[in-house]
């Protein structure tokens, strides 16, 4: 038995050295590297890029809390994290499964009964216990390889992760932007149909005194049902907004959440930093390099495959018909075994596979080079809407302040008998579409403010960017 031991364990210490011998596969080649891929030097340090907390930058109380409510509660951040965990695990199995030896231990028995030519019959029991031990030498990094691409494939699982979160965030920050937009357009539709109503009132009596026509009561009765109508409509658009960010959150969508707060005060926009910087930032385009990365090491995978494998196997064992036979630590049977093996002929299959491995990393180039032509112009089409958005607020300002005096004016001089109806309504009208294009731009440009800092990589505590990641220039 001091012998097999002896075999076995110097097996095992064999298998361990070398299988940590086969971790250094030859330097990768240069197309696997993204930074080539890029094909510009960074041009600016990432400190000269929005802060990391971007949320709390935005200055707004209320939309953070909610936001880290949804990165919190969200069922589809959960669903991703759990894949990420999967694919985790799956990386650390292939770590062990590929490079490191197995290790079995088996016990058979068998029992045969052969007849005699009489009643009687010869009963045999007959058990064997085996200890085997299988190590394939990474001759050519083909393990080696095949565990990197798991890892890799991983890491990108794990930034779809951070991509996920960053989305989340964006989603229900966005999502209380409407949410608040909802709760003004229907404060203005109730402040509409107030109008109205004070409108057709005195119409009427205008009308009771011979001084109105029926054309202009009619007129005024047609105002009033129409803002009711809006009003309605405005109410069911703030219920759809409420159960959207309860979704987004995780929350009932029972429609009853609304803002406490307000819209914040935005300042002038960060500067975005230079555009290489940028794919260290986002989330998607490492998730997309770390594809592309792995792919590559699965060419080299594939072309190994095509060349010889050497293994060695460790075995030891008896055999006896008891339990207290195959556990005779004396006569145990040990032995090992080295083979080397080549594949010859296997259809076409491994060839075909190499040049499949082709084509992927061909497929996963070209997606690294989609997703960052996308962030870049993400960024870019930010930039240039906040520019114009910040127009349209200041404009719309103006029209809204000179609709509310025009709209006085007007129901002075229609209440002295000067201005008709059609011009009060006019006046209405105008000053209501001015509230709502105001409502509507400022929230379309804090929406696209979020969506600016999203595009961006979004920051630490959204897991866009790892706190504890160092990115030197």
């Amino acid at each position: 038995m001091k012998y097999g031991v002896r075999l076995l364990v110097g097996a095992g210490l064999m298998a361990l050295a070398g299988s940590c011998a086969g971790r250094n596969l030859p330097p990768e080649p240069d197309s696997y590297v993204a930074a080539d891929a890029i094909g510009a030097e960074r041009a600016a340090d990432l400190a000269a890029s929005p802060a990391a907390t971007w949320l709390d930058d935005l200055n707004s109380t209320e939309m953070s809390s909610l936001t880290r409510e949804a990165l919190a509660g969200s069922p589809e951040l959960q669903i991703v994290e759990a894949r990420y965990r999967a694919a985790r695990w799956r990386a650390r199995g292939a770590f062990g499964g590929n490079l490191l030896p197995s290790l079995g231990v088996g016990v058979d028995g068998t029992r045969t009964e052969t007849p005699t030519g009489t009643e009687e019959r010869i009963r045999t029991e007959f058990m064997t216990s085996s200890v085997v031990a299988n190590w394939e030498i990474d001759l050519w990094g083909r393990l080696t390889a095949r565990t990197l691409a798991s890892d890799l494939s991983a890491d990108a699982a794990e930034e779809d992760l951070n991509d996920a979160r960053l989305s989340v965030a964006g989603q229900s920050a966005s999502a209380w932007v409407d949410l608040i937009e909802a709760q003004q357009l229907l404060a203005l539709a109730q402040e509409d149909l107030q109008t109205r109503e004070r409108a057709l009132d005195l119409t009427q009596r205008r009308y009771d005194a011979g001084i109105a026509t029926s054309l202009a009561l009619r007129t005024a009765r047609s105002q009033v049902a129409s803002a009711r109508g809006f009003q309605a409509q405005a109410q069911d658009a703030l219920l759809v907004s409420s159960r959207r960010l309860q979704e987004i959150m995780g929350r009932y969508p029972d429609g009853a959440l609304r803002a406490e707060g307000d819209l914040p005060h935005l300042g002038l926009l960060a500067a975005s930093g230079a555009p290489a910087d940028l794919l260290e930032r986002r989330p998607d385009v490492l998730a997309s390099e770390n594809r592309m990365r792995a792919a590559g090491f699965r060419i080299h995978e594939a072309r190994a495959a095509m060349l010889p494998r050497l293994t060695l196997r460790a075995s030891a064992g008896n055999t006896g018909q008891g339990i207290t036979d195959i556990d005779d630590s004396v006569n145990m049977v040990s032995n090992l075994v080295a083979g080397l093996t080549m594949p010859i002929f296997s259809g076409g299959a491994l060839i075909s596979e190499s040049r499949a491995t082709v084509a992927d990393r061909r497929a996963a180039a070209a997606d690294y080079v989609r997703v960052s032509i996308a962030a870049w112009r993400e960024v870019e089409g930010t930039i240039s809407a906040d520019q114009s958005l910040q127009v349209r607020e200041e404009q719309f300002a103006i029209a809204a302040n000179e609709a509310r005096e025009a709209q006085e004016l007007a129901e002075r001089e229609y209440g002295r008998g000067v201005a008709t109806l059609f011009e009060l309504i006019d006046a209405y009208t105008r000053r209501i579409d001015a509230e709502r294009g105001l409502i509507t731009a400022r929230s379309a440009r804090v929406s696209n403010r979020i969506a600016y800092h999203v595009a961006l990589g979004g920051g630490a505590r959204t897991g866009g960017i790892d706190e504890d990641r160092e990115i030197t220039p």
